[in-house]
């Protein structure tokens, strides 16, 4: 019997009597030590993202065995080890995973998101090739950052700056904490702005400057600014602080984009762009979209220590409390809330 914490219409709950999984071939049966919540798990336990199943996507784990197909030497090398996993899970035939852009694939499956049950389980399975081992002198607490830690080393990679570049990264939620961390070491003057000033204290002791938004100029001078909050207002503050050329990355919290090739038609009651878009043109501004990234890249910073995520976690529960985890963490003042299994 495995325990899991599952979605079904409307509710949400934890499972003690489910099913072992037994993993499809090519896939790894992957035991969670410790896995995190995030907003997208948060958005589906509110059915804002159209989910049934077992949820969660951010995990560490150990590797405890694998369906047929999986080579001798994938079996030796994963086999009873530490690992993490990218949460997109694409066809090797789809003709944009050929070009190796597999987190774009148009039917990808995430875990725990779209198509496929997740990591909030006893035992859950995943491909063996979207697995990444977990470096030796990184502990169960920092890896479990690895998927949205490999999110913001994205962001960072985006964009290519020559000689030192002056950044500024918006937000103060996980996602903006994680960008300001990375893209310091980057020989940048990095500064943080956000409205929670008691989450500056980190910033602080990472060597992050940084302000209360409302209080920040708008001199046009950076090089690069992330936006990690997905509002209008937020992005037309971008603008006004980028220089001329300079780049907008939006580095959103991350929503599973439908998997359709058709896209919604615009909202004609939203903002009005327009402005926005005038200034974007006029200085001749480049504006990126950022998602998800390599957690092989993530496991290699946390190995460098170069990023600090213990002070992240706000909150730590055991499994068996997932449902009281979930709540917890759609406080606004958690930052990461964990859950231990």
């Amino acid at each position: 019997m495995s325990r899991a914490v599952r979605k079904q219409g409307e509710d949400v709950f934890l499972e003690i009597d489910g099913a072992a999984p037994e993993p499809a071939p090519g896939d790894a049966l992957v035991r969670p030590t410790l896995v995190g919540i995030g907003v997208t798990d948060l958005a589906v336990a509110r059915g804002e993202i159209p989910f049934e199943g077992i949820m969660g996507h951010q995990f560490v784990g150990i590797v405890e065995g694998f369906g047929q197909g999986v080579s001798e030497a994938l079996g030796e090398r994963f086999r009873g080890k530490r690992v993490v996993g990218n949460i997109n899970v694409a066809d090797a035939d789809d003709p944009l995973a050929k070009r190796g852009l597999s987190n774009h694939a148009t039917d990808r499956r995430v875990l725990g998101l779209v198509g496929m049950d997740g990591c909030f389980s006893d035992a859950f399975t995943i491909p063996v090739a979207n697995l990444a081992l977990v470096p030796d002198g990184v502990d169960d607490e920092a890896a479990v950052f690895a998927e949205p830690l490999a999110a913001a080393v994205h962001a960072s990679r985006i964009v290519h700056l020559e000689g030192k570049g002056f950044v500024t990264v918006i937000g103060d939620t996980l996602s903006a904490l994680l960008c300001a961390q990375v893209m310091g070491p980057l020989n940048n003057t990095v500064r943080l702005l956000g409205r929670r000033p008691e989450r500056f204290e980190r910033a602080e002791k990472w060597g992050v400057r940084h302000r209360h938004l409302d209080e920040v100029g708008l001199r046009g001078d950076q090089d690069v600014v992330i936006v990690c909050n997905g509002t209008a207002r937020d992005l037309e503050l971008a603008v006004k602080m980028a220089r001329p050329r300079g780049k907008i990355v939006l580095k959103t919290e991350p929503i599973p984009l439908p998997t359709a090739p058709e896209r919604p038609a615009a909202d004609e009651t939203g903002p009005d762009l327009t402005p926005i878009l005038t200034e974007v043109i006029r200085d001749e501004i480049e504006i990126y979209g950022a998602r998800c990234g390599s957690v092989a890249d993530a496991a290699g910073v946390l190995s460098t220590g170069s990023v600090e995520v213990a002070s992240l976690i706000t909150k730590r529960l055991r499994f068996d409390d997932a449902i009281a985890g979930l709540r917890a963490a759609s406080d606004p003042d958690q930052i990461k809330v964990v859950l231990e299994l």
